[in-house]
């Protein structure tokens, strides 16, 4: 079962210069030795540079309980010493963060989800159905990829569940390759009214929103020069 784990940052206004700088030296330090852990970096447009994801996927929870920690990896690549006073100080930036490991859902009819060769923009939407919402919050997300291949429209959508943190949530990411493509596409209902009619449509988006609690979306950038990509 392959899983996606994430780590994500937030960092405090005033620290965000000595954060990236220390990122970017453990990522240049990492690709340099030819590191075997690898991840894709992410900032949240929006989030004042300060919402930082880093990404990586494992085989299970087999691997992720053997995968090395960020900071015994920084230990190994600088000493105990350099490691430590690097691990100081990025902990002296970050105001909180999370652990997020996810499970695709390509049943829902999604695209594979692009870990290893991440899109250089990424509309990602969180959705937190209602209690007893999952299933028309699922046949939402679903009528949604399938209006977008009916109508040869050129967004693609992954699906993810979260096993650990952010329980009960699913988190539905559209792949961008240029900005400009988004302000060419339709909103989600207009979409539906194309594919499926303005009744069909209409009923689709409105049983299925009657089903989320709550839904943020965000545009991320990857940040290379803080990635150790594969």
């Amino acid at each position: 079962m392959a899983l996606i784990n994430v780590l994500r940052e937030r960092v405090q206004t005033g620290s965000i210069a000595q954060y990236e700088r220390l990122v970017r030296f453990v990522a240049e330090r990492a690709r340099q030795d030819a590191e075997a852990s690898k991840w894709s970096a992410r900032v949240a447009i929006g989030s004042e540079g300060r919402s930082f994801s880093f990404i990586n996927s494992v085989e299970g929870f087999a691997d992720l309980s053997a995968n090395e920690q960020a900071e015994g990896m920084i230990r190994r690549l600088y000493g105990e010493s350099d490691g430590n006073a690097i691990l100081e100080g990025l902990g002296q930036a970050v105001e909180s963060e999370a652990n997020i490991v996810l499970q695709a859902r390509e049943d829902l009819g999604g695209a594979v989800l692009q870990v290893e060769t991440p899109p250089p923009l990424a509309l990602v939407t969180r959705l937190r159905p209602t209690p007893g919402g999952d299933a028309g919050c699922e046949e939402l997300i679903r009528k949604v990829i399938e209006a977008a291949a009916k109508v040869d429209d050129d967004r693609r959508y992954s699906v993810a569940q979260p096993l650990i943190g952010e329980l009960g949530t699913y988190t539905v990411v559209q792949s961008v390759t240029d900005a400009a493509q988004l302000d060419k596409q339709s909103a989600v209902p207009e979409l539906l009214i194309e594919a499926f009619g303005a009744g069909e449509g209409e009923s689709i988006f409105r049983e299925g929103t009657a089903n989320i609690q709550e839904a943020q979306a965000e545009l991320s950038v990857l940040r290379e020069d803080l990635s150790n990509l594969a």
